[in-house]
């Protein structure tokens, strides 16, 4: 079957050195072989020439990776697939039954959308035959083991038949780039066939010239050793057993005519010709079935021995009458051949074979075997792992089944077997070949592992596999030729290790001598390298002087060559740390003709790529000496560049960062007092410029008559809002306010009868006896001119006695204030008249009254919860039933109740006044340029929760913080495109701090405005202009987070009033340094060229992220993790992450601000940290992809095939650019955590009425999975300009402004289980968290609860911290609610 992209867990990603990207940079220049040790990472060099190809080559050709054997396909494939998750790949081998495959639409849905095959030569070289695929398809060929491209090797004929003459027609543009790979370019000791490999080819051979001392510490060529054994006579197998002597005595004994294919013959006259053949020969079916089994026991018998022979004959046998009995397994056997098979053999005698032996005398093994177990005997056990190389298939089954059971063997290797893929159903053996194809399919992984530590194989591991470095390597027998001597070498690569030949000691051919010959290259060699690494050394130990000096600008600080090294370590130690990545500064050198050096030094992907890479400027004797000039040349660069300051240290120090020196701000500070408007006012009246507001009260909404008054000022009224005041649960009045208008001409004494009216309202609805003082700051008046305020005052002011208004038979719906001046002049509400008739001349007069209302604060609607609170505003047990009073004891006012009402609203109508001015205040002096269109958002913003107003700034400062925050970001980000991740997070932090934000506010007067006094309502008092006339001013304490959150509040109020460009201009009045539209965000972040970032991509996901990059460049560095180090063009994602992370906020706070449902700020916080938190981003980001179709082929019959549909998910993080093992291995288990928890959460996200904390927990996704998602959001956002808009697609795409939807209209529990479980308990209760290292040298994590001294339960085997922490609040709410029968939060 052919392999997928999805590949196995050990294919390990890889970190090039220096050599293999000389490698690569010169296949990019042209075709070359390269030319390097087994275990020096060909392969590696391969993966990165296929991705640097499909970055470049056109989406519609396919690059061809080409191997000598189904399991190096199997193999290459995998490792490709892994370390390319964003690329289809595929494998075509004979597992596939390609050469049935006999119709071009076959071929085209195989290839369909695929642009890497890994196939054998054949099947590439057929495919091409037949014309299913054409050269011009390939973009590249890479030819693994390249030393076969010779003679009539398949992989020759594709250069021969197909790749020359297409160069030869068409040109270099029609044929597809070569690279080949090799370990041996030579079969044979010819250098004229290293020149014709090239020839055929078309490619140069090439080894590292530049970093050859690199190349030279990273393979360790082995020990030889020479094994000596005795051969075994061949006549000993006819008498060595009574078994091994049947078997032969049977087969020279054989008589032909009794064979059953003989005996068909003779029965038919047409077969006549052929019968005298088979007799002449003497070959048919049974005859070479039973030949092949005598001489591959005969082997057995020679190499192994007596016992290992007994026990082949004895397996082959039961193995044949096996499969006799399963008809499905003798397939087309004749039945008369398989009969006079088994009759043939049942005649031979067999011993049983004994497993279990303790005596090694009891193993009767030959001399060659032997001598094999003495030299692993003296073998070092420590870490062993070894292979074996034997000529026959036989001889593998054989000797792991005698290495597996031998005393002195079984306990100390774990042996397995392995002869490759070849399609073994091409075999017409049914007797003597014992391996099981199947139970090695996981023997390399074993290896791999450590599971088995020897491997037994035939000349098919010999290359190409990757195997672990070996610290054994035995040649059971000689190398047929220099390549298999060399690639065998090669498998012992392990330090110290040893490559052994066995040799007969009757060998005296000049075989010997070549060995000999050949170890002493192999030392002349070894010699040749320690030179070159010793004369290495002896130069490193000359005194170069680097004469290189640079100088602060400003500070006379001096950095010099000397110190260059340990200043530029510094600079990248104190980069933001990212796992998976190291922080370390990569020096290499290339050497000219004289010897020289000259050194290049590359930092981390998050430093500007213009200053990433920094090249020497001289040539010099020693790597020391290039190292500390090239390094001297890179800190300069970074100075020059502005990320080291003129103390020449990082701007992690550097004071600029702290634009303002802030010290430690304590957290109360001495503040101005609240500023008071009726001051000024006080002086208005002095010389007044009357304005007046018509206020007109309403009833229920209108329902009943209006009462309409005015409200009179010294100066301009501000505009007032409509206020609803409540009376009771069952009604309400609005107040409205008509514009103000200027009153020309008005006479003092009109102005007396507005103070006198004033306090004639005062009083009506008050049992205080009021202040003699008149002199109010605001006047209220009835709704007329104010020549007529003196009769109305006249017929209104004062009271008169109950039983005169009694006995004038008054009109009932006028009735004033009743008061009661036996009790003090308790005021009452008038219900009834009560005539008692005692005797016929008297009567007695009392009222019916309803008690006056005690609650004085109108603006909140009155419930049992505040009413139980406030005290002043309790409603006395006597209300349910009316009071009786003595009309004698009791006056009523001459206003009537219903204009008097109006004298319970004047505090909140002045308090709101007051407000107003304020507000209005600020608006027209600190917030002047912010141009706010009404002072309602300011009066929310600048009212604390202290003031108990209706409305406090906590929902604006909610939404101001993450305006401030995304204004910064985009402000640092557009304006310092040189800072790394680090300065930008740095100089956000020191800006949106909050002593800075309190800075603001004290250094622009901001304080003063700060609405902190509380209305007392019951105790409240008019101003009054006497008490306002030469006030001092005083001082109040304020936390600095109040300071600060006023300014975040003012942001929040000038977004929601005039949207971005008002929320702008206010932080640009606060933090002058932040004018965002000041930066131009079209050109200003570009950190490469467009065109200088190539990376493959999906169109159809590109589709699917909801917007077109213009520059696509932008895209490609959203998906490069900072591990990512082989394109130096392209910044990691950090800058654009750390921009999306202020998008995003920008883009979730909105939706909930403005939802259709206001909740309070702490609702808010939680919903916007569960829908941003990082394990949900990063399930979303799992789940982003879109579904293609793919193609394959499916048999279906004996010699037809067809075309089979599926869909496969294409995902986003497979884009993602990185390099690292202990990134892939992160990124797999990530993954194998999604796929077991992806259902539950999934379901939460769509049902549950719980945000799926525990589950989220338990993903523990790594950070670069959410990053992703925020880094593409950073990317929209830069390349559309600074538009919100597309950012809001894409959050919509990936599903995410879903679920915030379902929480803000569903009103899903999103609070953490720990404050669940906090709520529950009503007491204290704690989670103690501890890590637990683990025998593996991990660590897991548990938690214990505990309440009240006690510990209730402890939670173990958790995967981090936060798992363990939220498993144990799940668990502690099942036990706190265990009576309940529900729990308040679901486990999901």
């Amino acid at each position: 079957m052919a392999s997928t992209v999805s590949t196995c867990q050990d294919a390990s990603p890889y970190q090039p050195r220096n050599y293999q990207l000389e490698m690569l940079e010169a296949s990019m220049k042209e075709n070359i072989i390269v030319a390097m040790d087994t275990g020096s990472g060909k392969t590696h060099i391969a993966v990165l020439r296929i991705k640097a190809e499909l970055d470049i080559c056109s989406p519609d050709k396919v690059v061809w990776f080409l191997a000598p054997t189904v399991a190096l396909c199997i193999q290459q494939h995998e490792v490709i697939a892994s370390n390319l998750p964003a690329v289809r790949t595929r494998t075509l081998t004979g597992l596939d039954k390609v050469e049935l495959w006999t119709d071009q639409s076959i071929w085209d849905a195989v290839l369909n959308g695929y642009r890497v095959i890994v196939s054998t030569h054949a099947v590439l070289a057929d495919a091409l035959s037949h014309g299913f695929v054409k050269m011009s398809q390939l973009a590249l060929l890479i030819f693994d083991e390249a030393h076969h491209c010779t003679r009539r090797h398949a992989a020759n004929k594709i250069m021969q038949d197909f790749y020359h003459p297409t160069l030869t027609k068409s040109g270099p543009a029609a044929v597809p780039r070569i690279m080949g790979l090799t370990a041996s370019p030579v079969v044979r000791s010819n250098h004229q066939e290293l020149l014709m490999v090239e020839s055929n080819l078309d490619a140069v051979c090439r080894t590292p010239r530049l970093h050859r001392q690199e190349l030279l510490k990273f393979t360790h060529r082995p020990h030889l050793q020479q094994i000596w054994y005795t051969p075994t006579d061949p006549a000993g197998f006819r008498s060595a057993s009574l078994t091994l002597g049947a078997l032969y005595h049977a087969w020279e004994n054989l008589d032909i005519g009794d064979d059953p294919y003989i005996q068909r013959l003779r029965k038919s006259p047409l077969d006549d010709r052929a019968l005298k053949k088979a007799l002449l020969t003497g070959k048919t079916y049974c005859r070479e079935q039973l030949r092949r089994f005598v001489d591959r026991s005969r082997h057995i018998f020679e190499e192994l021995g007596e016992w290992a022979a007994e026990y082949y004959i004895y397996a082959s046998i039961k193995q044949l009458r096996d499969r006799v009995r399963d008809s499905y397994m003798s397939g087309d056997w004749d039945e008369a051949e398989k009969a006079y098979l088994v009759d043939f053999l049942s005649k031979i005698p067999t011993s049983d074979i004994h497993f279990a032996l303790n005596d090694p005398d009891g193993f009767r093994i030959s001399p060659k075997f032997e001598s094999l177990l003495n030299f692993l005997d003296s073998s070092d056990q420590r870490e062993f792992s070894g292979l074996i190389f034997v000529k026959q298939r036989v001889t593998v089954s054989a000797m792991t089944s005698l290495l597996s059971v031998h005393p002195y063997t079984r306990e100390r290797f774990r042996c397995a077997a392995y002869v490759g893929w070849s399609n073994s159903s091409a075999s017409k053996d049914i007797l003597g070949d014992l391996l099981n194809m199947q139970l090695q399919r996981d023997t390399l992984d074993d290896f791999r592992s450590g599971r088995k530590n020897l491997i037994i194989a035939t000349d098919v591991l010999e290359e190409g596999i990757d195997l672990s470095a070996c610290s054994v390597v035995v040649c059971y027998d000689k190398p047929p030729n220099l390549k298999s001597f060399i690639q065998r070498r090669g498998r012992a690569r392990r330090k110290q290790s040893t490559f052994a030949i066995m040799f007969p000691t009757d060998d005296t051919s000049a075989d010997v001598s070549r060995w000999q010959d050949l170890e002493q290259a192999m030392i002349e060699a070894y010699q040749d390298d320690e030179r070159q690494l010793q004369s290495v050394s002896a130069l490193e130990s000359l005194d170069e002087e680097v004469m290189e000096r640079l100088t602060g600008d400003s500070t006379s600080a001096v950095l010099t060559a000397d110190m260059a090294m340990a200043h530029l370590h510094h600079f990248c130690a104190v980069l933001p740390p990212q796992p998976y990545v190291d922080m370390r500064p990569v020096f290499s050198f290339e050497t000219n003709e004289d010897g020289l050096l000259k050194g290049t030094v590359i930092l981390p992907s998050c430093v500007h790529p213009k200053v990433r890479r920094t090249e020497g400027r001289r040539w010099w004797r020693t790597e020391r000496a290039a190292m500390k000039e090239t390094a001297f040349q890179a800190y300069k660069s970074l100075y020059e560049f502005g990320l080291v300051n003129d103390h020449l240290l990082p701007l992690t120090k550097k004071p600029e960062l702290k634009t303002h020196d802030l010290g430690s701000m304590p957290s109360i500070l001495e503040t101005s007092e609240q500023y008071d408007p009726w001051i000024e006012w006080a002086y208005s009246w002095s010389s007044p410029d009357i304005h007046q507001s018509r206020i007109v009260v309403k009833m229920n909404e209108g329902r009943g008559d209006e009462l309409c008054m005015r409200l009179i000022g010294p100066e301009y009224l501000p505009p007032l809002s409509p206020m609803t005041l409540f009376w009771n649960s069952s009604t309400t009045f609005t107040v409205t306010f008509k514009a103000a208008e200027r009153v020309p001409l008005v006479p003092l004494s009109s102005v007396e009868d507005m103070r006198a009216i004033t306090a004639l309202y005062l009083k009506a609805t008050s049992s205080r006896v009021c202040s003699a003082e008149r002199d109010f700051m605001a006047l209220f008046a009835p709704d007329l001119h104010h020549t007529e305020l003196k009769g109305w005052l006249d017929t209104y002011e004062g009271s008169d006695p109950a039983m005169e208004v009694y006995s004038r038979g008054h009109n009932p719906l006028l009735m004033g204030v009743v008061r009661d001046h036996s009790r003090y002049g308790e005021p009452f509400l008038f219900r009834k008249w009560l005539v008692s008739h005692q005797n016929p001349s008297c009567s007695i007069v009392e009222l019916e009254c309803a008690p006056f209302p005690h609650r004085r604060n109108f603006l909140r609607r009155q419930t049992l919860a505040n009413s139980q609170v406030d005290v002043d505003e309790a409603i006395p047990d006597s209300a349910a039933k009316n009071p009786i009073v003595a009309a004698e004891a009791c006056t009523i006012d001459r206003l009537p109740f219903t204009m008097a009402i109006f004298g319970l609203f004047i505090s909140a109508i002045v308090e709101q006044l007051e407000i107003e001015l304020i507000a209005t205040r600020l608006r027209d002096t600190i917030l002047r340029d912010v141009s706010f269109k009404s002072t309602d958002h300011i009066i929310t913003a600048i009212s604390t929760p202290l003031a108990h107003r209706l409305t406090n700034y906590q929902r604006y400062e909610f939404l101001g913080d993450s305006i401030l925050k995304f204004s910064v970001s985009c402000q640092l980000f557009f304006q310092h495109p040189n800072w790394h991740e680090g300065y930008l997070s740095e100089g956000r932090d020191m800006i949106v701090q909050n002593p800075r934000l309190a800075k603001a506010a004290l250094d622009t007067g901001l304080d003063a405005y700060i609405v902190t006094k509380r209305l007392a309502s019951r105790k409240w008092s008019a101003p009054l202009i006497s008490e306002k006339l030469g006030r001092v001013p005083a001082k109040r304490q304020m936390s600095t987070k109040v300071l600060a959150d006023v300014v975040e509040a003012l942001i929040g109020a000038a977004y929601v009033d005039g949207g971005h460009s008002t929320a702008q201009a206010c932080i640009r009045r606060f933090l002058p340094e932040i004018n965002l539209h000041a930066v131009d965000t079209r050109t200003a972040a570009r950190s490469v060229a467009p065109e200088s970032a190539r990376h493959m991509m999906n169109d159809r996901l590109k589709d699917h992220i909801g917007y077109t990059f213009e520059d696509e460049s932008l895209l490609v560095e959203a998906l490069t993790h900072p591990s990512c180090d082989y394109d130096s063009t392209t910044q990691s994602y950090q800058r654009l992450e750390y921009l999306g992370d202020a998008v995003l906020d920008m883009v979730i706070v909105s939706a909930i601000f403005n939802h259709r449902i206001q909740r309070p700020q702490g609702d808010m916080t939680k919903i916007k940290h569960a829908v941003v938190n990082a394990n949900l981003l990063a399930f979303l980001c799992m789940e982003f992809a879109i579904s293609e179709e793919k193609l394959d082929v499916a048999q279906t019959s004996k010699d037809s095939f067809a075309v089979t549909s599926s869909q496969e998910s294409v995902e986003l993080w497979r884009f993602m650019r990185y390099r690292g093992q202990g990134l892939k291995a992160a990124r797999d288990a990530s993954l194998a955590r999604h796929r077991a928890l992806r259902d539950e959460i999934a379901s939460s996200l769509l049902q549950a009425p719980h945000y799926p904390w525990h589950a989220l927990s338990r993903l523990n996704a790594d950070k670069f999975f959410s990053d992703i998602i925020e880094s593409v959001l950073g990317a929209i956002f830069v390349d559309s300009g600074g538009n919100l808009a597309p950012c809001e697609v894409f959050v919509e795409q990936i599903g995410l402004m879903a679920y915030l939807r379902r929480i803000l209209d569903h009103g899903i529990d999103v609070r953490h289980p720990r404050s669940v479980v906090q709520q529950l308990a009503k007491t204290n209760i704690q989670f103690v968290l501890q890590r637990v290292p683990t025998e593996e040298g991990g660590a897991s994590y548990q938690c214990s609860v505990q309440m009240e001294q006690a510990e209730l339960f402890v939670v173990t085997g958790c995967l981090t911290a936060e798992e363990a922490e939220v498993t144990a609040a799940v668990e502690a709410i099942k036990f706190l609610t265990r009576d309940e029968g529900s729990t308040p939060l679901n486990k999901s």
